[in-house]
């Protein structure tokens, strides 16, 4: 209903002169969190929350651009589509100057943002807003650009406009992302196959924690320079083209040729998890969620100890959910320091979660959390044909 209300609202707006509307999906990442920048493992899945982008070609010599989620806009004309704001409109705007270097023509355009993912959520926003905007323009003027490419150049762009040195699960899994199931990427090969996901006997509920901290980007790009020692360390000895090509298995011999504590805990955190990324494709596979959502605990254990990017709020929600019936496993969602986490729950037993851990994070923390199910049914498509 949703959808159908947008799309009408609108469509009423224009002359019904070259207008267009597309989607593109929020993700939740299963598991695999912080590996994907080091070629690692991962597996995330896209959900029916997402970003839609109504595109009206205009005879003006400029570029309106409107986010109905930020109640924020900017028109910009041919002279200054380079000029940077520090605002969102940057990003958009940058992705349009790449396409435009690769042979796009330049034409007055009217795009409207709008969409339901919770801001905040570690569920790929950026990434949403990004992707739906090149898939648009490379649809709307037929470049051609496959979508391994376009999502390397989205990636690229918002590294640029966010000055977070992010991996490429967010884009790759909004481009590849199909309904009932998950996606198993090889960041280091940039390739993937599907997983089915058994959505008639389990249910993904996300927990908002509803709590910000200032420190969020500079520690996430402090993990990927941490990272990035362990790398040239270990390549003293012999090269390898990415961390994430190794295994949990390696770890014994690797922990000896690296003397400091922390880089030794953030080299397990990557290849312990690589190797949860593997088991958990064969848990799923083989309708083992018991053991997936084993996986998903131990997964969020070395989030909080070895790589340390948990926060108290989260780790609230977590021993929450272990203590609730019904619960298989969870984990946070996203960066870290904030933002939610996942739950993997009996199908049925949703309400009963949700109210349950709102009341005893309440109790806990002082905050007010908000939860949710989501359903792994969301892909990027163009929702409507072009009306001349």
């Amino acid at each position: 209903m949703e959808n159908k209300h947008h799309r009408s609202k609108y469509s009423t707006q224009v002359n019904n002169r070259d207008t267009f509307m597309f989607f593109a999906p929020g993700r939740i990442n299963l598991m695999g969190e912080y590996t994907d920048y080091t070629g690692g493992k991962v597996l995330p899945a896209t959900i029916q929350h997402g970003i839609w982008l109504f595109i009206r070609l205009i005879k003006e010599n400029e570029i309106r651009l409107k986010s109905e989620i930020l109640n924020i806009s900017r028109v910009v004309n041919a002279e200054n589509l380079g000029q940077t704001t520090r605002t969102w409109t940057d990003y958009p705007l940058g992705i349009m100057n790449k396409l435009l270097s690769l042979g796009m023509r330049f034409t007055g355009m009217e795009l409207v943002f709008f969409g339901n993912l919770p801001i905040g959520a570690g569920m790929g926003n950026s990434a949403a807003l990004g992707m739906v905007t090149a898939f648009a323009l490379n649809r709307i003027f037929d470049l051609k650009l496959g979508k391994l490419q376009i999502s390397k150049l989205v990636k690229e762009t918002e590294n640029k406009f966010a000055s977070v040195q992010s991996g490429m699960m967010d884009h790759y899994a909004v481009a590849y992302g199909a309904s009932g199931k998950a996606l198993f990427v090889d960041c280091n090969e940039s390739t993937h196959k599907y997983v089915p996901l058994n959505v008639e006997e389990y249910s993904f509920v996300i927990v908002q924690s509803n709590v910000k901290h200032k420190h969020r980007e500079t520690t996430y790009n402090k993990r990927v320079q941490e990272l990035g020692q362990v790398h040239q360390i270990i390549n003293q000895y012999f090269e390898i083209t990415n961390l994430g090509t190794l295994q949990g298995a390696d770890y014994d011999w690797l922990d000896k040729m690296i003397e400091d504590d922390v880089l030794k805990r953030r080299l397990r955190h990557i290849v312990n998890e690589n190797t949860r990324v593997e088991l958990a494709v064969e848990h799923l596979g083989a309708n083992k969620y018991s053991e997936f959502g084993q996986l998903m605990y131990d997964s969020h254990s070395s989030l909080v100890y070895d790589f340390e990017v948990s926060c108290k709020e989260l780790d609230v929600l977590v021993n929450l959910a272990q203590t609730i019936n019904g619960v298989l496993g969870a984990r946070m969602l996203g960066s870290g320091f904030d933002s939610s986490t996942i739950n993997l729950v009996k199908k049925g037993m949703e309400e009963n979660f949700i109210n349950k851990i709102l009341t005893g994070y309440s109790e806990q923390t002082g905050r007010q959390g908000e939860a949710f199910t989501v359903y792994p049914e969301g892909q990027l498509h163009q929702l409507t044909k072009k009306i001349s």
